[in-house]
């Protein structure tokens, strides 16, 4: 709708984005207003969004990108570092003169955040739910916020499309594994995914049970609950995966577990596994093909 000038689109994530001229105001998943200009140097905070907006094709607009954006691989290497999306200093943001703040809401520190909030740049805070609805809403929020909004579709449209594909892959694959996600080993015990997390929503999507589903969060378990959990599939990332495999084979709680048994641990890259991008439906896919692959019969 227009009034006054200004061209109102309504998103598919809540709230309105609003065109009027050369600047547009949002409503961002903490229900704060921002306005915001011409937005040509931007700095995202999140892989989720840097991939976003080299699918929708406004990478030559992002001028730095944190640790976690490793999807294109030329992100980190075309665009400077802020660091990792936990760890970031807003003195360090700042210097880089953004005229455009794009952050996962789980970003932080919170001081950090809020020190970005209070220096004037706009700052929008982009909704991190690991869900198939929040891939599909921030993608054409993200669009909508970057005047992409025919890129938007198509994306949205490809996306789509791609969780069609994964659903058909269940129906027709009917036998769930229990798969245990593991974080790191933390004074040799493992902290491993609960409900609630992205590890949990990537394993429901690929039609597999995730084994620590009684437990709420990432949690350290001790030796003897890893026998109650009876992991057929052990799920890591790839990074240090090599040595977090070799740490998991030598614990003697996993040792007992079928998943140990047969050497069904798997891994896949970080953001690719726990991104909620526009590459999920693909990820997803590919990590149920592996799952089906490992597993015992």
């Amino acid at each position: 709708m227009s009034l006054a000038g200004v061209t109102y689109v309504a998103t598919s994530w809540g709230g309105l984005v609003a065109h009027a001229q050369d600047a547009l105001t949002v409503t961002d998943c903490r229900g704060r207003r921002v306005v915001v200009g011409a937005a040509r140097r931007i700095v995202c905070i999140g892989g989720t969004i840097t991939e976003t907006l080299y699918d929708l094709g406004a990478q030559a607009r992002i001028i730095a990108v944190d640790t976690t954006s490793t999807w294109p691989e030329q992100a980190l290497k075309d665009k400077k570092s802020i660091g990792y999306m936990r760890t970031v200093s807003a003195e360090g943001v700042l210097s880089l003169q953004p005229d455009l703040i794009l952050a996962m809401n789980n970003a932080g520190p919170p001081a950090a955040m809020d020190q970005l909030v209070a220096s004037g740049v706009p700052v929008v805070f982009v909704e991190a739910t690991p869900s198939v609805e929040a891939i599909e809403g921030r993608t054409a929020f993200l669009a909508g916020l970057v005047g992409a909004d025919t890129q938007g579709k198509e994306l949205v449209s490809r996306i789509e499309k791609g969780f069609a594909t994964l659903a058909q892959w269940r129906a027709t694959h009917t036998t769930p594994r229990r798969v245990l996600f593991v974080m790191r080993m933390t004074n040799g015990h493992p902290m491993v995914a609960g409900r609630g997390t992205a590890a949990d929503a990537i394993i429901s999507l690929t039609g597999s049970i995730n084994a620590g589903q009684a437990m709420q969060g990432y949690k350290v378990v001790e030796h003897e609950a890893l026998l109650t959990l009876k992991p057929d599939v052990i799920l890591i990332m790839a990074q240090d995966s090599a040595a977090l495999h070799r740490d998991i084979l030598a614990d003697p709680g996993f040792r007992m577990t079928p998943a140990a048994k047969h050497d069904a641990i798997i891994a896949l890259e970080g953001e690719e596994l726990l991104g909620f991008g526009p590459r999920t439906p693909e990820a997803a896919l590919k990590l149920a093909g592996m799952i089906e692959a490992v597993s015992p019969a």
